[in-house]
Parts: C-alpha cells; structure tokens; sequence
C-alpha cells in the first residue's frame, strides 16, 4: 500500500453507469485511499472485440495503458473485471516473452514509454482483500448489512484465468464473500454460482440468446430467495439489472434488486446519498432498503464485542464486590447488560440506564481478573448510544458544544475579575477544528 494507484475505469462504467464511478470513489476517500485519474487512458481493451480484430493491436492497447501508469510511479486499480482481467492476462504474456516485450517497447519508445512490468494491477476486491485488509472496512462500519441475504455473482474476469489473475479460486473463491460477511451480511450460496452470466452474447447481437442467460442464473438466485444479487462487473450489472428489467417488461417479474460492492459498502459506511445512487438501476431497490433501514438502528455486537471475552466477563461477575455503584444500589447489575449484548439485543443494552450509570471510577478496571471488565463493556455501549442518538440529552448537548466550540463550557469573567484573574484567552484551535470537521481523526 505504498504506491498510489492510478483507477481504471474502463468504458462502460463511465458511460453507463456513472453511479458506480460515484460509489468507488466515495469507498476510496473512505478508506483513505490514495488514487489518481490518468486521463490518457483508452479501452483496456476489450478482449472479444479488439483482440479479434487483431491481437499485437490488442497487446499494445493494453501495455501503452500499463507503461502511462509506470511513467508517473503508480499501481493500476479497477473495479471492472473485464478491464482488471484483459490489463493483467496482456502484462504476464508480455512480460513472459522477453523478445516480444521488446518489439512492443520499440513501437512504445515513439510515444515516449517503455513497460518494465514494475506496476502492480489490483482489482477493487483484491486490493480491499489484500491490501487495506477487513480489520480497516470494519472499523469503519456504521450500519453492518445485519440480517441481508445476498447472492454474489462474481463473474468470469474477476477470477478467470487463473494462470494470469491468481488472486483469488477459479471455481471456489471466497474473497468477496469476506468482505460482505465483515460488511455483516449473510451470503447465500446458489446453483450455477459461478457460471457465466453470458452478457457477452450482447456484443455479437445474439440479444435473445443473453436473455436466456439472464433467465439461467435468476431462476437459480431466486430459489434462495435473497434479498438481493450483487456483483462488481459493468457487464454482469447490465445482464442482472438492465436485462432482468426487459425481462419484467416482457412479464417475467423476478423482482431481485442488484446492488454492487462499492454501494453496498457506502451504505454500511453510512455514507450520505447513497440512497440516490441505488435508484438510478433499473430494477427498484425500495424492499431491500426498507429492510436495511429497519435493521441499521445499532450495530451488531459481533463486530465490536469479543464473544469470548464477554462471556469470561459475565461468568466472573468479580466486579460486583468492588464497583461502588454496585455496592450502593442493588439495582446496578451491569452483568444484565452484558447478558443482553450475549443474547444480541444490542438496542436493549444500549438503551439502558446502567449504561451512564457507571462512574468510570477504574476501580473495576485496576482490579479485573478477567483483564476486561465492566467498564470496558459500558464505554462501548456509550459510544453506540452516542452515535445513535439515544444518550442522555445532557451528553448531547455536551457533544454538540464540544464540536462548535472545542471546549465544555465558558469562563465566567466577572467573577474572575473579582478574584484578580486575568481574562482567559480563547485562542481558537482552527487547524485542529478543521481535522475533526473534515473526519479526517
């Protein structure tokens, strides 16, 4: 991750669907990605078409496109499959034939470039898999997919072949599959998985053929009965939405919305707008969103809370003899809580009053056999509430200072005039103000 990558964006996404360019670009600044645009970019190219035309037309397509990216010190990223696969299959042929990686870089050398292989080609997926790693996507979750069933497409070019791509199984892979889970998502096996979903029969006007395809893999999606089917591919995407709603015009009503891996992540992100974005596909979305509105009040303890540290918590219970609360009023049982969060009642646990009740004295903390306590547990469930916005008002309204002012409250001159105190100097921390307004903390 020490290089800046260059995106590729590839053709169809730029004129298709614009709202995937959006959705990636709003994940990278998320993740503080670092990229760039290179404007000079062409087609990748496209395989079934350019390559047919002719293959050294093809080879050089895609090695000028490399050469720009290792002129200016950079890694190629695409979320395009289709782009991501044809950019990595030309590098390794051309870097395994050294006599053939010559005559392309004599015809380079008239544009001013030359390929040495230096620059890596991720995939959105691989990058994220590998690279920023799912400790990262999930420390950034605000709204984990609890409780959504989805199908993943992951089509041919994301993995296939493998000989060239070797990031991920060709037949078995499971790196997408990560991601969603760590997204908090249920993933949904199916029949015909990893078959092609045959949008390529679009290209050589053979449309009835690919709405059989379409036809194909949703009768098999539908038997699972997900909530909905996602992929990363410009052309699966046509295949499942844009062909799937001629499919409903025609009076075949599969209903099955078709979201991507980047939206899908800026709406666990919680990323404004994302909303907007998904109702630019084709086929409608609004079951789905319904469903993940209703589940993103609080986040799923799994993601935040060790089970098996809670457990040793609740099972110890040592603190009981300690906490000051605990010894003051029989009422105070944060174990209750603790066994709520167990049970996976998160809105519970955070809604209850024990939570603001602890002190956070540290007694619990010095004296916890279980090196974990009470007090661990509770500042959590704080900060849930808090972002929640089911704390005490007071604590908002703390919150709501401390943001527009940096500091909890204002000196009082005129009684420090009366004891000989000089004016406290406000000197406003802008700098240190702009960080935390811009989220970059």
């Amino acid at each position: 991750m020490n290089k800046e990558n260059a995106f590729f964006w590839g053709c169809t996404i730029q004129a298709k669907f614009p709202f995937m360019e959006k959705a990636t670009r709003l994940v990278l600044d998320k993740l503080n990605i670092r990229y760039r645009d290179i404007d000079s970019f062409t087609c990748c190219p496209e395989k079934s078409l350019v390559k047919n035309i002719d293959e050294t037309l093809f080879d050089l397509t895609g090695i000028r496109n490399i050469a720009l990216a290792e002129n200016e010190n950079v890694d190629i990223m695409s979320v395009c499959t289709g782009c991501y696969s044809n950019l990595k299959q030309i590098a390794a042929k051309v870097a395994s034939d050294l006599p053939y990686q010559k005559k392309i870089n004599e015809t380079l050398e008239k544009l001013g470039l030359n390929f040495s292989g230096s620059a890596s080609i991720y995939h959105f997926i691989e990058y994220l898999h590998d690279e920023v790693g799912l400790d990262k996507i999930k420390a950034n979750i605000k709204y984990p997919l609890r409780g959504i069933n989805i199908a993943i497409h992951y089509g041919c070019h994301l993995v296939r072949p493998s000989h060239a791509i070797g990031f991920d199984s060709p037949f078995d892979p499971f790196k997408y599959d990560n991601i969603l889970k760590a997204l908090g998502a249920n993933v949904i096996n199916y029949k015909n998985k990893m078959m092609c979903c045959g949008q390529a029969l679009d290209r050589v006007d053979e449309h009835d053929k690919a709405l059989v395809m379409t036809r194909i893999k949703l009768d098999s999606i539908k038997e699972v009965n997900p909530d909905l089917i996602t992929t990363v591919c410009p052309s699966c995407f046509t295949q499942f939405d844009t062909n799937q709603f001629m499919l409903l015009k025609e009076g075949t009503a599969y209903k099955i919305p078709v979201i991507t891996l980047e939206e899908l992540m800026c709406l666990a992100f919680g990323i404004e707008g994302t909303e907007e974005l998904i109702g630019q596909h084709k086929i409608k979305a609004d079951k789905f969103l319904d469903k993940f509105d209703r589940a993103k009040v609080l986040t799923d303890y799994s993601i935040i809370f060790d089970r098996e540290s809670l457990l040793r918590c609740y099972n110890c219970q040592a603190c009981r003899n300690d906490c000051p609360m605990s010894l003051s009023f029989e009422s105070y049982d944060p174990s209750l809580v603790i066994k709520m969060i167990l049970d996976n009642d998160v809105e519970r646990a955070t809604s209850s009053r024990i939570v603001w009740e602890c002190l956070e004295c540290h007694t619990c903390s010095e004296l916890c056999p279980q090196n974990y306590s009470w007090e661990t547990v509770l500042t959590t469930l704080k900060n849930l509430a808090i972002k929640n916005g089911i704390g005490p008002q007071k604590v908002k309204r703390a919150e709501d200072l401390f943001f527009k002012t940096l500091r909890l409250g204002e000196p009082q001159e005129g009684i420090r005039k009366k004891l000989g105190l000089p004016p406290v100097k406000k000197i406003v921390a802008a700098d240190f103000k702009r960080l935390i307004d811009e989220n970059i903390l």
